[in-house]
């Protein structure tokens, strides 16, 4: 029989679970309203022992850690996107820059596809 302790962890481990899972995947302004709420209930979480869960919470937590796995992998995606631009953006020799410093004309023209 669980106790009403044992309900209420299950009940905010659940709200956990539902928060990471309402992520769209693709907003990162929502993602990131996301992990600080998710921040502020694994705060409230944080004195729980794994070895005290029974194994419906156990499973409620396998879902949290499958959602926020999911979540920190589409984010470190985004983040290796932004960096390649800002690269790309920040090359030294781009072909306007090479085309405009010739005096006589383009001579070699470095081209980035």
């Amino acid at each position: 029989m669980e106790s009403s302790q044992d309900k209420e962890l299950l009940g905010k481990l659940q709200r956990l679970n539902v928060l990471l899972g309402s992520w769209d995947g693709q907003s990162l302004a929502q993602a990131e309203g996301l992990l600080k709420d998710a921040q502020a209930m694994i705060t409230t979480l944080g004195s729980i022992s794994l070895r005290q869960l029974t194994g419906s919470e156990k499973k409620v937590v396998d879902q949290i850690v499958a959602q926020y796995g999911k979540l920190v992998h589409v984010l470190s995606a985004k983040k290796e996107q932004v960096v390649q631009k800002i690269a790309q953006l920040n090359k030294p020799n781009s072909t306007i820059r090479t085309y405009l410093q010739q005096e006589q004309g383009a001579s070699l023209i470095d081209v980035d596809f």
